[in-house]
């Protein structure tokens, strides 16, 4: 009997410890899914175009940006790669934006004249295409910055819409039957790039509302 009354108080003994144990500890705040990185924002000497992308540059005019990102990638090489070719990707997509814009504004006030509608249309599509490829080349990426507090990396890609407008004044069909309305194209770019790019900046002003 004693050595069952001893089981016992010892067992409720470390029961009480364990309970108070725990009444002693301080909850986690927030819960198991709490943050425990600093927000990007909050990281000092963080460069504007990290998070405002070409609104940091907003005084520009005829300048495209792209932001492109990098995380989890230990060998600094490819993590520099990596960021910078992402840069590239958003440059591209913004280029796209841009020259889809000007492409429905010509193709909504050109007419076909005497050719073929179908082959204006699809004439006018492959020249914006191949003008926008070559124009990608020429775009370099400007800025480069880590996080000083974790493992990623953002690189800032630009490019100045005159290398568009200077590869669009030289380009050329190979088809002759398309020369005036190359001619017409080229000027209509010349004298719409500005509008387009204002334009531009509205439909991504849109975009990131949209998504916020």
């Amino acid at each position: 009997m004693r050595r069952l009354q001893t089981v016992v108080i010892t067992g409720t003994l470390a029961v009480a410890t364990l309970v108070v144990g725990c009444a002693g500890q301080k909850p986690q705040q927030g819960g198991p899914l709490a943050r425990t990185d600093t927000p990007i924002q909050e990281v000092k000497d963080l460069p504007k175009w990290v998070t405002e992308k070409g609104a940091a540059f907003s005084g520009e005019r005829r300048v495209l940006y792209g932001v492109g990102n990098s995380a989890g990638i230990y060998n600094p090489a490819l993590r520099r790669k990596a960021a910078e070719g992402q840069s590239r990707n958003d440059l591209a997509a913004t280029l796209q934006v841009y020259v889809a814009g000007l492409q429905k504004q010509y193709m909504a006030e050109t007419t076909a004249g005497s050719m073929d509608k179908s082959s204006v249309e699809q004439h006018i599509q492959d020249t914006f295409k191949q003008v926008t490829e070559a124009t990608l080349v020429g775009a370099q990426v400007v800025q480069y910055w880590e996080n000083p507090l974790r493992n990623e990396a953002y690189a800032l890609a630009r490019l100045d819409i005159e290398q568009f407008m200077d590869i669009m004044k030289s380009y050329a069909a190979a088809s002759g039957q398309f020369k005036e309305l190359d001619a017409n194209l080229r000027e209509f770019v010349r004298k719409n790039a500005d509008k387009a790019h204002d334009e531009l900046n509205q439909e991504l002003e849109r975009r990131k509302h949209g998504a916020s």
